[in-house]
């Protein structure tokens, strides 16, 4: 738990003006802890990256630098984020089937936009899907 409010609220007491880490022999009991828990917290971060995302991060001081960077480059800000869901509401509004894709294609392709819908916390109900499903169908399909 204390790792987690690290990522979160930083280490404001160990950085100076210059956004340097303090002198590990001047600091205290307490803010040594810190600093080892911080450091804990930024191995594990760099454990899970690959080494492009790695060179992004490894010379920041704290964890939650470290943090809002990756957020920033693979969720992007709210503006970016509000631009992509819109953008995929939109590709999933102009969905259609083309003459020579399957079905299964079709609902393949489908899936991701959907996934990428959820994933930036816009749900589409089941009722609403198999409704766009069954809309998109050509006529040689339908019964």
């Amino acid at each position: 738990m204390e790792l987690i409010n690290i990522i979160k609220k930083g280490i404001p007491t160990l950085i100076d003006k210059l956004g340097e880490l303090l002198p590990f022999e001047s600091m205290t009991v307490e803010e040594k802890r810190v600093y080892q828990n911080n450091a804990k917290a930024m191995h594990i971060i760099m454990c899970v990256l690959f080494k492009k995302e790695m060179s992004k991060v490894h010379v920041m001081v704290s964890t939650k630098e470290m943090w809002n960077t990756l957020a920033l480059t693979y969720e992007g800000s709210k503006e970016v984020k509000r631009n992509k869901l819109t953008m995929l509401k939109r590709q999933y509004e102009m969905f259609a089937i083309e003459d020579h894709e399957s079905i299964q294609s079709k609902v393949s392709r489908l899936h991701v936009i959907l996934n990428s819908l959820r994933s930036l916390g816009s749900i589409v109900s089941q009722y609403e899907i198999n409704d766009k499903i069954l809309r998109i169908l050509l006529a040689k399909w339908r019964a």
